[in-house]
C-alpha cells in the first residue's frame, strides 16, 4: 500500500501532474508525509504551479530532516525567498547556510546586516573584531563581506576603509578617465551643473540640506538641472519642495544608455553625483561619462570606489590632508562646512511639551536621533558608562523595529540599566520631531559614524550635540559642523572625554543653558546656517573647477577662499 501511494505520486509528478500529485500527498500518513523525498517532491510540485514561497517551506522542512545532508535544499529555499522579497525567512535560513559553508557570500552578508539592523551589539562586537582582523591579514572573503556603508558603522580607520573597498581594482582607469575628460565639450556663458539621485524628495535627509542651496544658485551665472532617479513612491510623500528645487528630468524609468544620451546631450560641464554607495544609486550611469568634471558629494561620506568621479566635494575637518591618500578623487574643500543647510524651509517649531512625548519632567534626558545602525557596541559602552554614573538619567532612542527595542533593552539591561530608563520613540513629520528634540536635555552622538543631518537638526533646534572626535570623513561630519557653528567645546578628543564632558553638563545645569543660547544665538551669526553664504562658496568651488577644465589642466586638489 505505501509503495503504491509513493509510486503514484513519482508517476503523476513525472508526467507533469503537478496539482494531482499535490492532492495525493495531502492524504499521506503522518510516517510518509515527513519523508524527505515526499517533502521534496511536494515542494517541486509547488514549485511548478508557482507557488515559490511555499515551495522553499518545503524545502526547509526537508532540510531540517536531513540534518547537514540538506545543504543544497537550504541554499535552494534561501534563493526563492530571496528572489521573492520574503526577507525575514531568508534571514533565518543564513545561519544555518554559513555553518554548511562559512564562506557563503550573500549569506554572510545578510547576517552581517542584520546585526546592524537589530542592534544586536554583542554580537557585533565579535563579528566586528573578526572582520577587522581578516580584513587586515588580506582575506578577500572577509574583505568582500563589508559593503562600503556598513564598513563605515563600526570601522573609521582609513587605511583600514581603503583596503576594504579595494581601490586598486575597482577604482576607473586613468584612460577611461581621460576619455571622458577630452571628449570634445563646448563651454557656455552659463556653468551647466546637473545634479544625479534617487532622493529628490522633501522627505531624504540630503534634499533636507541642500533644497535651499538648489533654489538659491545664481540663475544668471548657472544652469541648474536635476536628474532624477527618485521613485513615484517616494516623489508621492514630497511636500511640495520639488517644485520649488528647478528643472527636473525624470531618468528611474531610463536605462542606463538612454539616460546616459540624455544626460550628455544637455552638455552639462559638472555632474553632481548625490548618492555615492547609497541605495538605488546609478553608478553604472554615472561609469558612463557623462560630463568633462564629475563630482562626489553630499550622499556618501567618504571615497566612491569603482565610481569614476574627479573630486569629492569636503572641507579641511572631514578631509584633511592626512586623508589624501585614501582617496582617488581629489579633494574640493569649502572654507567653513562641506554641508549644506537650509535657513528658510527648514521649520523651528515651539518645544513639544515631555508628558506628550512619554518623557519624565523629573529626570535628565540624554537623546540619540541617529539612524539605529549607527549605534556602534563602542558607542553603547560609553552610554552604559554614563548612565550608569548619572542614576536619575533616561536615554531617548529613535528606534522603530521592535526587535532592535528588545535587543537593546537586553543589552542595556546586562549594563545594569533598568529597561525603563529607555525611552523609543518612532519617527515624526520633520516639523514634529524637531519640537520633540527641543524636548531633551543633551544629545550623545554616535561614533564612529556620526550625525550628519541629525546633527545639523538638532543643532537647529537649539540643543547641545556633544561629539567624538573621529578619523574618517563619516565620523568627522559633526565636528565639521560643530566648528562652523562656533561650538568647537563639544568636540571630545577621547572617549574618556567625550562621558566626562557628558556627565558635567548632566550635572552642572548653568553651564548647559549658557550652551543652548549660545547654540542658539549662533544659529544666525556663524556660517553653518548661512545658506547664501554656502551657496556663493559652492559655485566658487564649481568655477574653479570649470576653470581648470577649461584651462586642459587634470583635476588638482582645491580649496575655496572664504568670502569676506
Amino acid at each position: 500500500m505505501t509503495v503504491d501511494v509513493t509510486g503514484r505520486i513519482r508517476s503523476l509528478y513525472s508526467q507533469g501532474q503537478f496539482q494531482l500529485a499535490l492532492d495525493e500527498a495531502k492524504a499521506l500518513p503522518p510516517e510518509l508525509a515527513d519523508d524527505p523525498v515526499m517533502v521534496v517532491i511536494a515542494g517541486q510540485c509547488l514549485y511548478k504551479l508557482g507557488h515559490a514561497e511555499a515551495a522553499a517551506d518545503h524545502y526547509v522542512r526537508a532540510a531540517e530532516h536531513l540534518g547537514g545532508n540538506g545543504a543544497q535544499l537550504r541554499l535552494l529555499a534561501y534563493d526563492l525567498y530571496k528572489n521573492n522579497g520574503r526577507r525575514e525567512k531568508a534571514v533565518a535560513l543564513a545561519e544555518p547556510i554559513l555553518k554548511d559553508n562559512p564562506r557563503h557570500l550573500e549569506a554572510a552578508l545578510l547576517c552581517r546586516s542584520r546585526l546592524f539592523e537589530f542592534a544586536m551589539l554583542d554580537e557585533l562586537k565579535r563579528d566586528n573584531e573578526a572582520a577587522a582582523k581578516g580584513i587586515a591579514a588580506g582575506d578577500d572573503f572577509a574583505i568582500s563581506c563589508e559593503i562600503p556603508l556598513n564598513a563605515l558603522y563600526w570601522c573609521d580607520d582609513e587605511s583600514l576603509l581603503a583596503r576594504l573597498s579595494d581601490q586598486e581594482k575597482s577604482t576607473i582607469s586613468p584612460e577611461v578617465r581621460q576619455a571622458r575628460r577630452t571628449r570634445p565639450h563646448i563651454y557656455g556663458e552659463k556653468i551647466r551643473v546637473g545634479y544625479l539621485s534617487g532622493d529628490f524628495t522633501s522627505n531624504h535627509a540630503v534634499i533636507v540640506n541642500l533644497q535651499g542651496v538648489l533654489e538659491r544658485h545664481d540663475r544668471d551665472r548657472f544652469e541648474i538641472i536635476l536628474y532624477c532617479n527618485t521613485t513615484q513612491a517616494k516623489i508621492d510623500r514630497d511636500n511640495g519642495a520639488r517644485a520649488r528645487m528647478g528643472t527636473i528630468k525624470r531618468i528611474a524609468d531610463l536605462s542606463t544608455h538612454a539616460a546616459a544620451e540624455l544626460i550628455r546631450g544637455d552638455g552639462v560641464d559638472i555632474l553632481i553625483d548625490l548618492q555615492g554607495h547609497t541605495q538605488d544609486a546609478r553608478i553604472d550611469l554615472i561609469n558612463s561619462g557623462l560630463a568633462p568634471i564629475q563630482v562626489n558629494w553630499l550622499g556618501f561620506p567618504g571615497s566612491g570606489t569603482g565610481i569614476d568621479c574627479d573630486y569629492i566635494i569636503g572641507d579641511r575637518v572631514v578631509t584633511p590632508d592626512s586623508s589624501k591618500p585614501f582617496y582617488h578623487e581629489k579633494f574640493c574643500r569649502l572654507p567653513e562646512t562641506y554641508e549644506p543647510n537650509d535657513n528658510i524651509n527648514r521649520p523651528l517649531p515651539p518645544p513639544a511639551p515631555r508628558t506628550a512625548l512619554g518623557l519624565p519632567d523629573d529626570k535628565f534626558v540624554f537623546a540619540s536621533f541617529n539612524n539605529i545602525r549607527k549605534l556602534s557596541p563602542q558607542t553603547a559602552e560609553a552610554w552604559a558608562t554614563i548612565m550608569q554614573a548619572q542614576p536619575d538619567s533616561v536615554m531617548c532612542l529613535l528606534c522603530e523595529p521592535e526587535r532592535a527595542r528588545d535587543n537593546l533593552r537586553g543589552y542595556f539591561g546586562r549594563q545594569g540599566i533598568a529597561a525603563d530608563r529607555l525611552i523609543f520613540v518612532p519617527p515624526l513629520n520633520y516639523a514634529q520631531h524637531l519640537g520633540r528634540v527641543q524636548a531633551v536635555d543633551l544629545v550623545l552622538d554616535s561614533f564612529p559614524y556620526c550625525g550628519h543631518t541629525t546633527t545639523s537638526d538638532c543643532l537647529w533646534a537649539g540643543v547641545p550635540v556633544l561629539a567624538l572626535r573621529g578619523r574618517s570623513f563619516a565620523s568627522r561630519v559633526s565636528e565639521s559642523l560643530l566648528r562652523a557653528l562656533d561650538i568647537p567645546e563639544l568636540v571630545a578628543p577621547t572617549v574618556e572625554d567625550y562621558i566626562s564632558q557628558a556627565l558635567d553638563l548632566a550635572r552642572d545645569r548653568s553651564r548647559l543653558a549658557a550652551l543652548r543660547a549660545r547654540i542658539a544665538a549662533n544659529r544666525h551669526t556663524t556660517p553653518l546656517f548661512d545658506t547664501d553664504r554656502f551657496t556663493r562658496h559652492l559655485e566658487d568651488a564649481y568655477a574653479m573647477m570649470v576653470e581648470r577644465a577649461r584651462a586642459g589642466l587634470e583635476p588638482d586638489h582645491i580649496d575655496v577662499p572664504a568670502r569676506v
